[in-house]
């Protein structure tokens, strides 16, 4: 019995030191359904499309959106905001009435995902039962190097076509953009990276907000 109960102290105290030892905290972590990291990569790669779309020929035109091709995206309302907001910097005015229309702008986005990658050096998670009992103590991973990189692909193209008579003007295809935020961790000191142009805000004078790029 006295056996058991060292084995068991033994076991407790090993699991003890690896968490003592592992000083990377869970990046995946959330309180929503997305994480703030994942909705930051998503609306980056769709801001990224969007900003390849051209449509600078068409100023002065009068344009109706069809988004029927966006039917599978769950961020289909993002998508939309920020094409619509790119053709307002081209000068193009959207309206909702096909006849007032001068062009039909449609919009194809068949990939818009995340994906995760894990590259762990150092001692994974391992679970170690105490004996005699249905216990069982896991001890963390603990990573001498750890590189957790989480990652957003988008694939667009544009289709403009006549609003008289529904020929099409142009196609712009290819539209592919990508973004990334790097969890990682060297000798258990972790830091973060990304290519996101990500955005602070700082209260000025009459209320207003001015954002400022980093």
């Amino acid at each position: 019995m006295r056996k058991n109960v060292l084995q068991a102290m033994l076991v407790a105290g090993i699991a003890a030191v690896g968490v003592f030892f592992c000083g990377c905290s869970d990046p995946m972590v959330s309180n929503t359904a997305r994480t703030a990291v994942e909705q930051f990569l998503l609306s980056d790669v769709i801001e990224q499309a969007s900003d390849q779309m051209q449509f600078a020929s068409y100023k002065g035109k009068k344009a109706v959106l069809d988004y029927n091709y966006l039917a599978p995206q769950v961020d289909k309302p993002v998508i939309q905001g920020l094409v619509e907001r790119r053709l307002a910097e081209c000068g193009v005015t959207v309206v909702t009435d096909k006849k007032e229309a001068d062009i039909i702008v449609q919009l194809v986005c068949p990939v818009l995902a995340t994906d995760m990658s894990k590259f762990l050096l150092g001692p994974p998670s391992l679970p170690i039962p105490v004996p005699d009992t249905s216990v069982q103590i896991v001890i963390p991973e603990i990573p001498l190097f750890l590189k957790l990189t989480r990652s957003a692909h988008g694939h667009f193209s544009v289709n403009i076509l006549n609003a008289k008579d529904s020929a099409p003007i142009e196609i712009q295809k290819g539209i592919r953009t990508r973004s990334e935020f790097v969890n990682w961790t060297l000798l258990l000191i972790p830091w973060k990276t990304h290519s996101m142009k990500l955005s602070e805000s700082k209260p000025v004078e009459n209320n207003e907000v001015k954002i400022i790029i980093d």
